[in-house]
């Protein structure tokens, strides 16, 4: 089951999700375009979109990150703090979490009534 499953249940919990997309699946540079496409692709709806190689003041910032070295990530980042709460790794190197859908409901469940 993909995130965008579960996307309707993250909005009703007052959480926005935002797609990152830090490159494509040819390996070109994550475009604020391309992502849109992987958007739709993914089955979203909602959620917003950002490119790595656009982000401001320095491209790359999510791929040159602690939490993706070569990898995807999920983060819940407190909107009142901006701390991030929690974090996992997906992606096919070894070591990730690969949480499912579910699981990560779980997760934005927990840390919205944490807070």
């Amino acid at each position: 089951m993909r995130v965008s499953s579960i996307q309707e249940d993250i909005r009703d919990l007052g959480v926005e999700i935002i797609w990152v997309l830090e490159r494509t699946q040819a390996g070109q540079p994550g475009t604020a375009d391309t992502c849109y496409d992987f958007f739709h692709t993914a089955g979203a709806t909602e959620g917003w979109c950002v490119g790595d190689s656009q982000t401001m003041p320095v491209p790359q910032t999510f791929d040159n990150s602690p939490f993706a070295i070569g990898r995807g990530f999920d983060l819940i980042v407190a909107r009142d703090s901006m701390r991030i709460e929690w974090v996992s790794t997906h992606g096919t190197p070894s070591g990730n979490e690969n949480l499912t859908a579910e699981q990560i409901l779980a997760e934005v469940t927990a840390v919205v009534e944490a807070l």
